[in-house]
């Protein structure tokens, strides 16, 4: 193979069963419950807790949960500068978003949560697939896209709903079932639409050695398959005279191959299928005053590309495997009117690409995360006196194009600081909470290898090179939230909330002739809660 061009670039750090069900757990009240010894807000100070019980209900059959409910619309803003490449200029979503927790006369529990979204995205270019590197260093390996900008709008249903129980005084279950469909439409040549759709289930089993003392395993199933579809209201856009609209796919992070049709046809329909099976174990120490839980569980993903909607072996193209390994540790200690909480967590996840045509790899990537967050908080009833807390974030990822196009080395340290406390008035509070992170690049870097002869030059330029000086400028980023609290009937709570987010770039770049935009992106968010 041909090398034309080796570029090298080395960054060093200055620091571093189901809708029914879902029903009654937001409409019904409890038929009984027992003195409650946690009490769960939908707020900051109770997001380890809600976390924990919502993944891992097995833990909490014994425990007594104050019975909860949280309604919530809300709008956000958000400007994009300081981004990579594959995200919106501008974003724009409406939420409605619900979760509940009801324990009825037999003990069992229920719990569940609702999420219908709309969001109008602004001005994407690159990606015609639903994925966004908002989040994530580098998106999914196999994917059309086209460099021209165009608007998104997207809906997206969530549901999520589980029981848990303690059979016997010795055995204990909990089941969980989620269902998600979203539909993603394109305004402009070409004219992808995406429809998706996952359901997944999860049980639980629980075995009480001894007093306070339990063991259990999980087992998890999902299925998903999106429909990508797409039409050209120009035919004169897909030649490759035109560039900027011309669909190319990405076989591998660097690797770009021309337009391909669907085998079925000539049709322009595609499917995306992901199998993803997870099972792990556990132990937990609960008593009155402590919950100590320690978790390991194995996942694998198998994202399958097929060239048309028949998603049979004679189709599929690409197949993208995944296995990830998830430790974690959960720690509360309860005392007087105070609580510590403690959560621990390391992920692994290493993913290969297949090209079944080329009967070969093509594409690799290796995820560590390190990640430990723990706070202390005294509540006096539900006026919280005070909180402070401390969120520390460590990754060490690697990505590479087997065919020696990119090889990727990102590592970064995330540290941050958070506090919060009521302002009680006769009848109502305010509620204030302020967080500050800190985004430091450790050495980081960046091979490229051009063998296309120039021809993959423009995406280096526009997506490698530049998300690439993304990843490794250090950040600031403050948030601030504010909530006013006002009681109503019927023991229901009325909150009204604002978010305010930014990122503020610290480091510009000059290793490389990489220009990326460095004023400040920020996000705007404002809702109504009620809660009860």
């Amino acid at each position: 193979m041909k090398i034309n061009i080796f570029k090298y670039f080395n960054i060093k750090s200055n620091a571093q069963e189901n809708w029914a069900l879902l029903l009654l757990f937001f409409f019904f009240s409890p038929f009984l419950q027992a003195q409650d010894s946690i009490v769960i807000s939908n707020h900051l100070i109770d997001l380890q807790t809600k976390n924990q019980l919502f993944n891992y209900p097995i833990v909490f059959t014994s425990k007594y949960i104050k019975d909860f409910t949280f309604s919530e619309v809300s709008y956000k803003y958000q400007k994009n500068e300081f981004a990579r490449t594959q995200v919106a200029n501008e974003i724009n979503t409406y939420q409605f978003l619900a979760q509940g927790h009801y324990t009825t006369k037999a003990k069992w529990k229920l719990f569940g949560d609702l999420s219908i979204q709309k969001t109008d995205e602004k001005d994407i270019g690159w990606v015609l697939s639903d994925d966004r590197a908002e989040d994530q260093e580098i998106i999914a390996p196999h994917y059309f896209f086209v460099p021209r900008k165009a608007d998104w709008t997207s809906q997206k249903y969530y549901l999520t709903g589980g029981l848990s129980k303690d059979i016997t005084n010795k055995i204990s279950i909990a089941t969980k079932i989620n269902y998600t469909a979203e539909k993603f439409s394109r305004n402009l040549d070409p004219r992808p639409q995406i429809i998706s759709r996952k359901l997944g289930g999860e049980l639980q089993l629980g075995y009480q050695i001894k007093e306070n003392h339990k063991v259990f395993t999980l087992v998890s199933y999902t299925r998903s398959d999106k429909d990508f579809s797409y039409l050209y209201k120009d035919d004169h856009s897909n030649v490759e005279a035109n560039p900027d609209t011309y669909l190319r796919f990405n076989t591998g992070y660097g690797r770009i191959v021309n337009y391909f049709k669907s085998n079925y046809y000539n049709s322009t329909r595609f499917l995306y299928k992901d199998i993803i099976g997870k099972i792990g174990l556990g132990y937990s120490l609960s008593n009155t005053n402590n919950t100590f839980t320690a978790l390991y569980y194995n996942q694998k993903s198998s994202d399958d590309f097929y060239t048309n909607t028949f998603g049979t072996e004679d189709y599929v193209r690409f197949k993208y495997e995944t296995k990830t390994n998830h430790a974690e540790l959960f720690a509360l200690h309860k005392w007087n009117s105070k609580e510590l909480k403690s959560t621990f967590k390391y992920d692994n996840s290493n993913s290969i690409n297949y090209d079944v045509k080329s009967k070969g790899h093509n594409y690799k990537s290796s995820i560590n995360t390190i990640n430990w967050l723990t706070s202390i908080s005294k509540k006096t009833n539900t006026k919280i006196d005070y909180l402070y807390g401390l969120d520390v974030k460590y990754q060490k990822n690697s990505y590479s194009d087997v065919l020696a196009t990119t090889n990727i080395d990102i590592n970064s340290l995330n540290t941050g600081i958070f506090g919060s406390r009521d302002f009680a008035f006769e009848k109502s509070k305010l509620n204030t909470t302020v967080s500050f992170n800190l985004y430091f690049s450790l050495p980081s870097k960046l091979d490229y290898y051009d063998t296309s002869g120039g021809g993959n030059s423009t995406f280096f330029n526009e997506v490698i090179i530049h998300d690439y000086a993304v990843s490794t400028t250090n950040y600031f980023a403050p948030t601030v939230r504010l909530e006013y609290s006002y009681p109503v009937k019927n023991n229901k709570t009325v909150v009204f909330f604002t978010n305010l987010n930014e990122k503020i770039a610290l480091k510009k770049q000059n290793d490389y002739n990489a220009i990326i935009n460095t004023n400040t992106t920020y996000w705007v968010q404002c809702g109504v809660q009620l809660n009860y």
